[in-house]
Formats: structure tokens, sequence, C-alpha cells
């Protein structure tokens, strides 16, 4: 006598034993996520080139960590503005550093963020809450990145965007910079005619 409800009933019983000891406490953790740059966005302000960008995931759990230390946690970001080229390395053109860094105060019980372009000061500002403050550590606000010249005019352009968040040490003394990697925006031209 056949019966194909047996071999459906084995394999919903070889499915179950499989997804129970995956959600085993002895089961090994998920891979981690491995933070990136996500949309890099450019924008045209009068002669001034505006670069956003976010790093996802956030918050990553060393930089929260820090942060709950009371440790200064900094965050770097660096622009850098290239020619577009489709056969060779693209050109650099120009690049920026911008810094923000983030000191919990437990006297106020709120969190110090001071930000910097190329380590010139830009404000300072408190804040209340620790998901205020993690989100001006991963978020790149829009902003005047890059003053346009004439000689750019008419050129494929593109900005490359990557955040350093954290340190680390190699073979024990060598001194190392964990970053999220290089993100691309799309390739785009400096119009003759600005709005």
């Amino acid at each position: 006598m056949f019966a194909p409800w047996r071999h459906l009933r084995k394999a919903l019983l070889v499915g179950a034993a499989v997804l129970a000891a995956a959600s085993a406490p002895g089961a090994p953790p998920p891979e981690p996520v491995e933070p990136r740059v996500r949309s890099v966005a450019v924008g045209f302000r009068g002669q001034q080139l505006t670069v956003e960008a976010h790093v996802d995931p956030s918050p990553l759990p060393e930089v929260r960590e820090r942060l709950s230390s009371g440790l200064p946690t900094t965050n770097a970001w660096e622009i850098r503005l290239y020619a577009a080229k489709d056969f060779w390395f693209d050109s650099l053109k120009d690049e920026r550093k911008y810094e923000v860094t983030a000191t919990y105060r437990p006297l106020n019980s709120d969190w110090l963020v001071e930000k910097r372009l190329d380590g010139k000061l830009l404000e300072t500002r408190n804040f209340p809450t620790s998901s205020e403050t993690e989100e001006a550590l991963y978020h790149l606000p829009p902003f005047a990145a890059f003053t346009m010249g004439n000689h750019l005019v008419g050129k494929r352009l593109v900005v490359k965007v990557r955040c350093t968040y954290a340190s680390g040490i190699v073979l024990g003394v060598v001194p190392v910079a964990i970053d999220t990697g290089w993100a691309r925006s799309r390739v785009f031209v400096w119009p003759e005619e600005r709005p």
C-alpha cells in the first residue's frame, strides 16, 4: 500500500529536528553583520557640493560599549572627491575629514558631542540620550564638503566615503584602524548652470 503522507511526515520530522538543533542553547551564534556605509548622497548648493551618508547597522556593539564606559568615542568620516574614469583608477581631486567625538558626562548625565572638519571645531552640543548621541556618530549629515571650481565643469565625478569607528591591536603591538570600507556615490557631472 502506497502512503504519500509517510514521506511528508518524515520530511516534517527532519525539518523540525534541524530547526530545534539550530535554536538549541549550544548552537553557534549567527555571524555578525559587517558594518558598511550605505546611501552616499550628493547634492548641489550654489558652488558647494553636499555629501550625506549613514553607517549600517547602527549602533555597533563596540562603539556602544565604549560610549557607555565614559571614554571619548570618535568616528572619523573620510570623504574624497574623484574624477571618475572608466578604464583606469579614479583620480583624486580633494579630500576632507569629518570627525564626531562623543563623551559621557556623569555629573550632568548627558553626552557632549564635538564635530570637527579637517581638525577645526565646527560645533559642540549636549545630547540627553544615548540614541541621539549614536545617531550623531553614525550619520554624516548633509554638509558642504567641497567648494567646486570651474575647472570641474562637465567632468564625471564621484564621491567616496568611509567611516573609521574603532581601533585595535594586531600581533600585540601594531595599532590598526577598523573601518567600514569605501562606499561610492553615483557618478555625476558638475553642471555649468547650478541651482
